[in-house]
């Protein structure tokens, strides 16, 4: 049985610094490192110029840091990256990651539109108004969010803040709010994101955040130390600051396309994206400054049509009609584009193309999926028959940086057909480590195994590899010789991935394999975070917190009263689920309390207890205090690494 964990994205906060044995590049994978070489144009030095113009200014200090002296967010951890691509890294990832380091200040239109990049895995646009500032999302924490509005506070100009527009719900994007809000001249500003915005946020981060936390910890390399034969970035940008988080409440809620805004003097057309690069997104464009701001939709990268990290699958059909609904409505009105990744583009005659090859991109993935799919093709034998056409495939934007063909077309498969692929024996097979047993004593044990793998091993053939290991650790996970070799297998196939995330997973899958430490622990709970949910979502995320087992045959009926928000609400364990209702009270309730919804969440996880809230004067209960001891009594929290590569 694999464990659970209690935990949220602030998991993103963790990066042990212990390392582990690492393995050189066979020749294997030095020649496919030389052939990628040696099939792109990396004489094209464009994109390095695009992302130097305009430069200002950057941090005079080695690293962010957070107010306990920690490092929030690494600058200078990357100058490796400035050295030749090493054998250990797909050249293609490399030259991405050089990309991404370049950080601090820049003016992307004189006088009118800055950014802070290189601060945080995103960016911080920065656009004039008459007499202030519009900030286009704020990065992931306070920390990283400070220092690049200080720096635009110094160089540029402490101007008031008019609005900040959140472009979507990803935490990159608005955790780092506070700072804005603390450092700005004026508090009382405009919050526009798209409708939507935080019940999306709450659902993908809160409701899902412990798989999705631990997940991330491999996507993101939160595990590995930058170098050559490590972490060398995301394919996005380089890594997530850490640090404090805020979780907004938009103040003005863009809901379809053609939506406009005119704030002190600066004119905004709004594109409404839901279903794209997050389940709800929009796209601004400036008429006075002819300039188009994507957010996350056009970057320089293939993007995810499902998050390796795990969240909602993506609709690469809409995605392209999105793009193309930019195209015929300002692209011929263009000069420049920025995102909120990356760096930006310059000249409608080198704008125009790239729009339609990132909308190209994404519909071509989308298309060619249900393609093979009608003719019978299974998730698997489409992710290794499709292949980009070479006019997309020699784009850089369109290299699979961050996203993968292979595992967007399965998402798309996973979006119409969900996860089975029709074949009767993938409907009830047999759980990771019984099936694991099954085929290693099938294949003649273990010993056999290892001849097999290692031959495999010495030819090159590592995905076989890590599928015929795979089974062996599951099998024998005290192993050790066999998760050596996986450990090994891992690492060629992270050195050889064009994809960030990718390399960061089977890098950290290595790692996992031969840790000889504790995997670091974070913080369990934040409670102050959880307390800011909407009811609704506070409840649904209680009753995925209720043990099946240890709530079997008791029945729970509790009335609340919050004291802070005013509201009413009962809740009801039965059939080991918990429901709840509210703006009502059950007329037999055996227990009635009141409370603040942020004891409320400590009571409920165990952080305390009712009658230390009922001496301390945050709590009155009405009837049987045990009531509250049963439902409690249920809860089980999640383990904050709950393992991955090995049962």
């Amino acid at each position: 049985m694999r464990k659970h964990f209690f935990n949220f994205t602030w998991i993103l906060m963790c990066m042990p610094v212990s390392l582990f044995a690492q393995t050189a590049a066979t020749p294997y994978t030095a020649k496919a490192n030389q052939t990628i070489q040696e099939t792109l144009n990396f004489a094209n030095r464009q994109d390095f110029e695009d992302a130097r113009r305009g430069f200002i200014v950057t941090s005079d200090t080695p690293n962010i840091f957070m107010a306990n002296g920690k490092t929030s967010y690494p600058l200078k951890d990357w100058e490796f990256l400035q050295n030749d691509s090493p054998a250990t890294a797909n050249p293609s990832l490399w030259r991405q990651s050089q990309l991404n380091s370049i950080h601090g200040l820049f003016e992307v239109i004189p006088g009118k539109v800055y950014q802070i990049r290189g601060f945080d895995l995103a960016n911080m646009s920065f656009v004039r108004t008459d007499s202030g500032w519009i900030v286009i999302d704020v990065l992931t924490v306070e920390e990283s969010a400070k220092a690049g509005y200080d720096l635009i506070k110094k160089h540029v100009g402490n101007f008031p803040i008019r609005a900040v527009i959140l472009t979507h719900p990803h935490s990159d994007h608005y955790g780092g709010l506070q700072a804005i809000r603390q450092g700005a001249p004026n508090k009382d500003f405009e919050i526009i994101a798209p409708k939507g915005f935080l019940k999306a946020a709450q659902n993908e981060n809160i409701m899902a955040g412990p798989a999705m936390a631990r997940r991330a910890t491999y996507m993101y390399g939160l595990q590995l130390t930058p170098d050559a034969q490590g972490f060398i970035g995301t394919g996005l940008g380089q890594t997530l600051a850490k640090g404090k988080k805020t979780l907004p409440h938009p103040t003005d809620k863009i809901s379809q396309t053609g939506e406009t805004r005119t704030i002190d003097g600066l004119q905004m057309e709004f594109v409404s994206a839901p279903e794209s690069e997050a389940p709800v997104e929009i796209m601004i464009y400036f008429p006075q400054l002819k300039a188009f701001c994507t957010a996350e939709d056009m970057t320089h990268t293939m993007h995810n049509l499902l998050t390796l990290r795990g969240a909602k699958v993506r609709n690469g059909l809409l995605w392209s009609k999105y793009i193309d609904q930019v195209i015929t409505r300002y692209g011929a009105h263009t000069d420049v584009v920025f995102s909120s990744h990356h760096w930006p583009m310059w000249g409608n005659k080198r704008i125009l193309p790239y729009l339609e090859a990132q909308r190209d991109l994404y519909r071509y993935l989308h298309d060619q999926t249900l393609h093979l799919a009608n003719q019978g093709y299974t998730p698997e034998e489409i992710a290794e028959a499709v292949k980009l056409p070479t006019s997309l495939d020699s784009l850089f934007h369109c290299r699979g940086y961050y996203g993968t063909v292979s595992h967007n077309v399965k998402s798309q498969y996973q979006m119409y057909f969900g996860w089975f692929d029709g074949n009767p024996a993938h409907l009830n097979p047999l759980p990771p480590t019984e099936l694991g047993k099954k085929y290693v004593e099938a294949l003649g044990g273990a010993a056999h195994v290892m001849e097999i793998a290692e031959k495999g091993y010495r030819a090159g053939e590592y995905r076989w590899v890590a599928t015929l290991l795979d089974h062996l650790v599951f099998a024998e996970p005290e192993n050790r010789a066999a998760r050596k070799l996986l450990a090994d297998t891992y690492m060629q196939l992270g050195y050889q991935a064009e994809s960030g995330p990718w390399r960061n997973f089977y890098l950290t899958g290595a790692k996992d394999l031969t840790r000889n430490e504790k995997p670091y622990t974070p913080v369990l709970t934040n409670y102050q975070t959880i307390s800011q949910m909407d009811t609704e979502t506070l409840f649904d995320f209680c009753a995925i917190q209720i043990n099946k087992n240890k709530a079997e045959g008791k029945e729970v009926v509790l009335n609340l009263h919050f004291s802070d928000t005013g509201e009413d609400a009962s809740l009801i364990l039965k059939n080991s689920v918990l429901n709840h209702r509210l703006n009502r009270h059950e007329k037999d309730a055996p227990l009635g309390l009141t409370l603040s919804k942020k004891d409320f969440v400590s009571l409920f996880f165990g952080a305390t207890n009712l009658k230390k809230l009922c001496q301390d004067q945050k709590a009155s209960a009405n009837g049987c205090k045990e009531t509250i001891d049963i439902l409690t009594s249920c809860v089980e929290t999640a383990h904050p690494n709950f393992n991955i590569v090995i049962p």
